[in-house]
């Protein structure tokens, strides 16, 4: 048996390592002269420092965003100084992601006023806002208006008609003053008057008259101030018209100045749904969470602590007692692989791409989260987009690091290739789902639809910050594999693998991703409330507890799993570790799924593939993030036990 294992052992340590000791060496003799990392490093932060505050704040940096006062962009107004009123977008209610431009609205509020045009930001043009400003509301600060007019026309047949559709499908639109949202109904069905005379008779003998669509004409605008800062704002839309062609219309509005003792830090606090978001259901998915989690940690530790201080004890023994016992026992577990369990996983490129992809997606999310913990982004719109492009950028080396590290420690050849393969692979998904989503809601005239100016800087962001960014990261990594080893050797001869039943890998693989799922499934109904609802998510602390609790489920899931299949005798524990851990993703998917024909009422093309389109990339994703971390969790766990025994 030992001169078997011998013989099978010789060669050198981990000679994928030995053979590519040179970072920058892709196994040709040709070689890619580079400036060193740290160089590269300080000239892309040189560019992140400056085109950041361009692209995510405005043209000038100044985070105006292209429009509004410098009293706007400070808060803080003087008497008598004028707010502005910024339209954004509108809908129909049940499809909250099917928005399009205010100004196309059928009425005359826009229309020749010569309103300004607010440069979006990436985030907020991500979101879909779309900010004019109306000039024809002219709101004084600390000045209460009676009724104003704002403007009249008479509708013809194609405005009733346009109108009439919207209020049916319960259109509603999004105003900003001093960055505070607002929303209103378009209008809505009124009920036929049933005090006239005659009308119980008319309904017994004809049935119940339908409904009349009318359209609201005035907006009552109560401003709450504390000193020179507005606190709140409430819009109460009056004056219901009913719709049809030749009717006249005239808009009006009134505004209202109060006095309130609330700091401005708080303003946001009247938008956010504590009832909903703190209630005993969400902590009691925490609880659920941690008590999920101490469980199976408490019961996989205590598991393989006691088989392999058990395997530990039994290939620790002496070389008699091993001889004597050899006719006796069973010559077979996860000790008799340690000659192939470093081998090379098949598909090493597309294994180093996910899980590259995984590692950058992984420390981005802890990034935004804890932004988002520090920064309250529900208050400014298209913040929270912003910031996850921009962590989603700096955090771009940490997937060249992983992917580099990856792919040099396991002797892959043709190094480049795999760094630009990394670089490349999120944004071309993004590629496919966004061009098709917004080709659909360029068909649909939807504020949605990106505008060709941020595309633009988006992709200038890509080229000049990410792809030196990951660069820097491939050759650090490179740099640090070349002087790792493996704990074991790696036989020459690959290790014949026992056969299973067909069903065993597949089983495994989707049975171990449901534990995960079970750990987040509450937590994606309020994400997934948020998200595709009216609701401001705030509760990050929640939300990072939670991804703590869900990164240690997959780590034991992931070395359970793994520590079951070297039990087998099969080495091919990399792919398996990935894949019972991504498969969560699949689990969330399909809760999604139920969610949207269980908790939603949307409808329509547009609404259904935003839904679908980006839900599929989100639990994508996703599974980037559980596979990369399953199997980071996996590699550590295997390098323990097998640096621990006797491989001789």
């Amino acid at each position: 048996m030992r001169s078997r294992t011998a013989a099978a052992s010789q060669g050198p340590r981990n000679d994928h390592t030995a053979a590519n000791r040179d970072a920058y060496d892709d196994g040709s003799s040709n070689k890619w002269r580079v400036p060193r990392p740290r160089y590269m490093m300080m000239c892309v932060v040189m560019l992140v420092s400056w085109v950041w505050p361009r692209v995510a704040c405005g043209s000038d940096g100044s985070d105006e965003g292209g429009g509004g006062s410098r009293s706007q962009h400070l808060h803080v107004y003087d008497p008598n100084e004028v707010v502005t009123v910024w339209t954004d977008k509108m809908g129909p209610y049940h499809n909250p992601h099917e928005t399009y431009p205010y100004e196309n609205l059928p009425i005359c509020e826009l229309q020749d006023a010569g309103g300004i045009r607010k440069e979006p930001t990436i985030g907020e043009a991500l979101e879909g806002h779309n900010f004019i400003s109306s000039p024809r509301i002219n709101i004084k600060f600390s000045v209460g208006q009676p009724s104003t007019d704002v403007c009249s026309m008479k509708l013809n047949e194609e405005q009733a008609e346009e109108l009439v559709r919207m209020v049916e499908e319960n259109y509603w639109y999004q105003i900003y003053i001093d960055d505070l949202p607002n929303w209103g109904f378009l209008g809505e069905m009124v009920e036929p008057d049933e005090g006239k005379e005659g009308a119980d008779e008319k309904d017994d003998d004809e049935g119940a008259a339908p409904s009349v669509p009318s359209i609201f004409t005035h907006r009552e605008f109560v401003i709450y101030r504390n000193g020179p800062q507005i606190i709140s704002v409430d819009m109460e839309p009056s004056d219901l018209v009913p719709i049809k062609a030749g009717a006249e219309l005239k808009f009006t509005y009134s505004v209202e100045w109060h006095e309130t003792d609330v700091p401005f830090k708080n303003r946001f606090e009247k938008y956010l749904e504590f009832s909903f978001f703190e209630h005993k259901v969400h902590w009691f998915s925490i609880v659920n969470s941690f008590m999920l989690c101490l469980f199976l940690c408490a019961i996989v530790s205590v598991i393989l602590a006691r088989v392999l201080r058990r395997d530990f004890a039994k290939y620790a023994a002496s070389e008699a007692d091993e001889l004597e016992s050899m006719d006796r026992a069973d010559e077979s577990g996860w000790k008799q692989v340690h000659g192939d369990v470093f081998r090379k996983p098949s598909h090493l490129l597309t294994f180093s791409v996910l899980y590259s992809s995984g590692c950058h997606l992984m420390t981005m999310i802890v990034g935004v989260i804890l932004l988002a913990i520090a920064n309250s982004y529900y208050t400014r719109a298209g913040s929270s987009s912003s910031a996850a492009v921009l962590v989603y950028i700096v955090t771009q080396s940490v997937g060249g690091y992983a992917g580099g590290y990856t792919f040099k420690l396991y002797g892959g050849k043709g190094w480049k290739k795999a760094m630009f393969a990394q670089v490349l692979f999120i944004p071309s998904v993004v590629l496919v789902i966004f061009a098709f989503l917004n080709t659909t809601a360029l068909v649909y005239t939807s504020s949605m639809a990106v505008p060709a100016k941020n595309i633009a800087t988006v992709v200038l962001l890509f080229l000049v910050l990410c792809i030196p960014l990951h660069t820097v990261g491939t050759l650090l990594g490179r740099r640090h594999a070349s002087k790792a080893a493996f704990p074991c050797r790696i036989h020459h001869l690959k290790r014949p693998i026992p056969p299973k039943h067909w069903a065993f890998l597949p089983c495994m693989i989707s049975g171990a991703g449901l534990i995960p799922f079970g750990c987040v499934f509450i937590e994606m109904y309020f994400l997934f409330s948020s998200f595709w609802g009216y609701k401001f998510y705030y509760v990050y602390g929640f939300m990072l507890a939670i991804l703590l609790l869900f990164s240690c489920v997959l780590v034991c899931v992931s070395i359970t799993s793994v520590y079951i299949l070297l039990n087998a005798e099969d080495y091919r524990w990399a792919w398996v570790s990935f894949l019972s851990c991504a498969s969560t993703g699949v689990y969330v998917f399909l809760y999604s799924i139920y969610y949207y024909h269980n908790s939603t009422k949307m409808r329509g093309f547009l609404q259904f593939m935003y839904y679908f389109g980006s839900t599929a990339f989100f639990c994508f994703c996703l599974s980037l993030f559980c596979g990369s971390l399953g199997y980071l969790g996996a590699f550590r766990f295997v390098s323990l036990i097998y640096k621990n025994i006797k491989a001789e």
